[in-house]
């Protein structure tokens, strides 16, 4: 298995995953005992701040319980939203070199639903406030709201993760810094005098205080949600393979609709971006996100020729869609480790390099 410095770039994420695993038991039901004790393992990282970690793991064993037992059935929704969502948020994050494992922010920002709008005006995936949005370049008009748009939105988080991490330089205030704004972070670090979260936490919001242990519960299920007897439910409108072209001929999903005898729910569920069904007609960058067979109609009725259609076949969409697919160091060890801290094995035929597979394991529904 591969190996990482304690004071490597990714501890700081990884640690946290493995005092889940190390500190205790939770009981999914009455006769499950799931996360393993290691007692040994614990003395391979030296780390100051390990109280702070058991109690965030505390609190993190409470959000597992929400998932897994008082919330099973959202559970089962969202990570089936997962599927769709997680491969477009990886791809980004990869283009950046940052972490994959910041993927799961958007589980606890916003359930993986690009229609939440909490009641500070923050909308989307990765929960966006206006100001923030159109600092990185996200528009939005009476027509459209790109903080909706899983492309557009994805890249402003990352480049916007990216910026917290140039400043604070340490994963836990930056998933900190992301929920309550790096300004009061900057606050909190200097009542501190400290950049150790473990100092900094209790000068922060309570709401942020509690945010790194849904994050670490967020990412645990996700990697061991079949443990509590869990199966994803892609929703009927985010499944299959899809294509992204541009739509400058038409103005509105039910033109979309017509010419390419799609409903106008599934071409909404794919392009939540566009707020009111409408568009500016012969607008240049008006794309949109629709299934392959539909596109090739699209562009045949407009007589285009497609340059490039990039389809994801069927049979290959569970694993193509799935949060253990194969990833490129340094992201291989987050993987490897998480198999190993669940206490579980992998047959030979599930597992690679330490990665785990599963390729056939989602329902398809209307969640």
């Amino acid at each position: 298995m591969n190996t990482i410095s304690p004071r490597g770039v990714y501890t700081l994420l990884l640690l946290p995953y493995m005092a889940i695993g190390f500190t205790g038991t939770i009981q999914a039901n009455a006769d499950h005992d799931f996360l393993r004790v290691h007692p040994l393992q614990v003395t391979v990282f030296q780390r100051e701040d390990l109280p702070t970690l058991a109690h965030s793991t505390t609190h993190s064993r409470e959000y597992v319980n929400m998932y897994t037992v008082t919330g099973k059935v959202h559970t089962a929704a969202m990570l089936g939203r997962g599927l769709y969502y997680f491969p477009i948020y990886e791809r980004h994050l990869s283009a950046q070199n940052m972490p994959l494992e910041l993927k799961y922010l958007s589980m606890v920002e916003s359930e993986l639903r690009t229609d939440v709008v909490s009641a500070s005006g923050a909308a989307g995936l990765w929960q966006f406030m206006p100001a923030t949005a159109r600092n990185f370049g996200l528009h939005i008009e009476s027509w459209r709201d790109e903080r909706r748009d899983p492309e557009a939105a994805t890249a402003a988080a990352v480049m916007y993760l990216k910026e917290l991490y140039a400043e604070f330089g340490n994963w836990e205030l930056v998933l900190g810094a992301y929920n309550c704004g790096s300004g009061r972070m900057r606050n909190a670090i200097q009542r501190a005098r400290s950049t150790d979260f473990a100092l900094v936490r209790k000068h922060l919001p309570v709401q942020t205080q509690q945010y790194l242990a849904k994050f670490y519960a967020a990412a645990y299920i996700s990697h061991h949600f079949q443990d509590f007897q869990i199966t994803p439910v892609v929703p009927d409108a985010l499944s299959g393979g899809t294509t992204r072209i541009e739509v400058r001929e038409v103005s509105s999903f039910q033109d979309v609709s017509r010419i390419c005898r799609l409903t106008i729910g599934k071409i909404k569920r794919l392009n939540p971006q566009y707020t009111q069904g409408v568009w500016p007609k012969g607008r240049a960058g008006i794309w949109m996100v629709l299934p392959e067979e539909p596109a090739r109609r699209y562009l045949a009725h407009f007589n285009r020729v497609p340059q490039r259609i990039d389809v994801l076949p069927e049979e290959a969409f569970a694993k193509a869609h799935s949060p253990y697919l194969p990833v490129t160091e340094p992201y291989r060890i987050l993987n490897s480790l998480l198999v190993d801290l669940g206490g579980g094995t992998s047959s030979p035929e599930q597992s690679q390099g330490g990665v785990r597979y599963y390729s056939k394991y989602f329902l398809r529904g209307e969640a």
